[in-house]
């Protein structure tokens, strides 16, 4: 196969997950013998810059005004320098403002696990390509949602870091205060040792000392009934011992509002200078949010920002040191391609009310492989202490493994 064909055939070949810019042109580091992820091979959203390539952040017009990168963003740089095996540039949804996974221009990547419904955005690519199995890792980034949800709908591992602890240099921002480097992997360990590369750090085999497992109602009452009592069935068949908040605890939809005017604030900010002069063509669905964007007002993000402090405060408290809220990190299996739109709202609303944890405090969050709801896949997760990235990663994988369901 030559290289002038190989773009084509890839894009088209492989889930609709790759881009046609970034294959054939790998980029080249001094791995060392023995490299941790010397035999992993990495998929990156289309959103990290990377030496020779454009970035074109899902976007034609974005992708026209880019210059060639001469750099590598770190987090890139460092997977690759521990061993891993250049596969390609991963389709993402417009400029990132989406969590469906379609994109206009680019089409929809198809869900390997369930291939008549959406993959979840915006790292669609990314998760498509470690599910469909073209890649043991994939980049992507997570602001609203990113990488958690797209993680639960394709069956696969993902993971929000704390907001700071990787790198985000080179790569595309959507709303500087949320948008975290983040991932997803086919295997628990090798999601754990690309932890390790990015942040220089050691993941622990053993469960954390002292953890203590937080279910809440709140969180409960956001999901589809079979996926409630898939989970409560989960909890009493595993012997997983619990500690149960009531109803009232988190207050999800207020915080979900807080979110979505701060990012959109943040959004409008960073990128509604140059949407005003280029005026660039974008699907019907990201355009609204655009428009909605810039609508934004200083009283909104005066109340927003007072929000912010207090869920900061209330989950930190909540979660102490050694408190992990366990739950599905989305209400249910992603949506059929075919679903009336207001289920997609719906489900949307729905997700960014459980979504919007992690992005307002910046704490850490990992999915893991869990269950499957009307054939379609939905994961777990754990919520966890800011910088407590570790011993997420670790008490997640010993949940995983003890699970009736895996």
């Amino acid at each position: 196969m030559t290289s002038t064909t190989q773009p084509e055939l890839l894009h088209f070949g492989h889930h609709g997950a790759f881009v046609a810019e970034g294959f054939g042109q790998a980029p080249r580091m001094n791995a060392q013998p023995g490299s941790a992820l010397r035999s992993v091979r990495l998929a990156v959203k289309d959103v990290f810059q990377v030496r020779g390539m454009r970035c074109g952040a899902g976007n034609p017009r974005w992708l026209a005004e880019q210059h060639v990168a001469t750099q590598t963003a770190p987090a890139v740089q460092w997977l690759l320098q521990a061993g891993a095996q250049w596969i390609g540039k991963t389709v993402t949804d417009e400029l990132t403002y989406s969590l469906a996974g379609i994109n206009a221009h680019y089409g929809t990547p198809r869900n390997p696990a369930a291939e008549q419904r959406l993959p979840g955005g915006s790292s669609s690519g990314s998760v498509v390509a470690v599910a469909a199995g073209y890649a043991d890792i994939a980049l992507g980034t997570d602001c609203g949602g990113s990488i958690r949800l797209p993680a639960s709908y394709c069956g696969v591992w993902g993971v929000r870091p704390s907001h700071g602890r990787v790198s985000s240099q080179g790569c595309f921002t959507l709303a500087h205060s949320f948008d975290t480097v983040g991932w997803f992997a086919a295997k628990a360990d090798v999601l754990s040792l690309a932890l390790e590369q990015l942040v220089h750090t050691q993941v622990s085999q053993a469960v954390p000392e002292n953890a203590r497992l937080i279910v809440c109602e709140d969180v409960l009452r956001m999901l589809d009934e079979p996926v409630r009592e898939s989970f409560e069935s989960w909890l009493a068949t595993s012997g997983t011992r619990v500690e149960r908040m009531p109803a009232g605890t988190l207050a999800l939809e207020e915080w979900a509002d807080a979110f979505r005017v701060l990012q959109a604030a943040e959004i409008w900010q960073q990128h509604g200078h140059w949407i005003l002069d280029a005026r660039p063509a974008f699907g019907a669905d990201v355009a609204g949010r655009f428009e909605l964007a810039s609508a934004i007002t200083p009283q909104q993000v005066a109340w927003a920002t007072r929000l912010r402090s207090q869920a900061q405060l209330h989950l930190g408290a909540l979660l102490g040191v050694d408190g992990f809220l366990l739950m599905p990190p989305v209400p249910g299996p992603a949506p059929r391609l075919d679903a009336p739109a207001d289920q997609v709202q719906d489900t949307r609303a729905r997700s960014q009310r459980l979504l919007c944890m992690a992005g307002l405090a910046g704490l850490p969050q990992v999915v893991f492989p869990w269950t499957r709801i009307d054939g379609a896949p939905v994961g777990l997760s754990l919520l966890g202490p800011r910088f407590a990235d570790e011993q997420v990663m670790s008490l997640a994988r010993h949940l995983h493994l003890s699970s009736p369901f895996s």
